[in-house]
């Protein structure tokens, strides 16, 4: 992996949904709090490009799911532009209780 990747755990916010119209890429959102205060916490867009991980984002995955994801963070370019991450692997450390 290279220096630049980092490794975050979260909380999977929301469902996953597909990024293009056939399912090869998948977008989501990770809930992350550092600490257990509600005011350091952050939702980070994060999205996936490789069609294997994107099919088991998209098929395996439910709103509560505990993941460790590794990645890319990219800046926005412009003030209007989102900051994301660029996912290249995850790992469900929890699943959500049912």
């Amino acid at each position: 992996m290279d220096a630049d990747a980092i490794a975050l755990d979260g909380f999977l916010d929301e469902e996953t949904v597909p990024g293009d119209l056939h399912g090869s890429t998948a977008r989501f959102r990770l809930a992350i709090s550092p600490t257990d205060e509600r005011t350091d916490g952050m939702i980070l867009s994060c999205s996936v490009a490789d069609p294997v991980l994107a099919h088991a984002v998209l098929h395996d995955l439910q709103p509560g799911d505990q993941l460790r994801v590794t990645g890319y963070l990219r800046l926005p370019r412009t003030p209007d532009d989102p900051m994301w991450l660029a996912v290249v692997q995850l790992k469900v450390l929890a699943t959500a209780p049912l």
